[in-house]
């Protein structure tokens, strides 16, 4: 069980401590399903692929890197609207760290396989890689379900 008084010397990130009493899913302690940070890089996303690059994206991304307490951007600092989304998935990134968010974020923006190689680690990760395979039992419970491509 996880000491609350070791909180910050374990090697796992533990973002949310656990309820040292917790029985089971019943927590004493709750974890945000959306927080308002989401709500504004999600804005500041929407906008930027409605309207292109527009300051009102970059405001709402600046209001989080204020609280964060980093440097602010301008509009000028980005010179497309890919930057300008290129800057928001890293700023998810590091804004929802440990939170489970970043797979998602990087398939979501084609950029998963890409990463991974780029990283070095996974010069293996092929485009099939960003779904998972079907468990088998599901594939056996369903006669119309079919294995993902490259797993079969």
């Amino acid at each position: 069980m996880l000491d609350p008084a070791d909180q910050g010397k374990a090697v796992r990130c533990f973002k949310y401590v656990p309820d040292p009493a917790a029985i089971s899913q019943n927590n004493g302690n709750d974890e945000p399903v959306i927080r308002y940070a989401e709500v504004l890089l999600n804005r500041s996303d929407a906008l930027n692929e409605i309207n292109a690059l527009n300051q009102e994206s970059v405001d709402l991304l600046n209001q989080i890197r204020t609280r964060a307490g980093v440097a602010e951007y301008k509009l000028s600092d980005f010179h497309s609207k890919d930057a300008f989304r290129d800057s928001i998935l890293n700023e998810r990134g590091w804004e929802f760290v440990a939170e489970g968010k970043r797979r998602m974020d990087l398939i979501r923006q084609g950029q998963l396989i890409s990463r991974a190689q780029a990283r070095g680690g996974a010069s293996d990760a092929k485009d099939y890689m960003t779904r998972y395979p079907i468990p088998q039992d599901e594939i056996d419970a369903n006669p119309n379900m079919e294995q993902n491509q490259r797993y079969r």
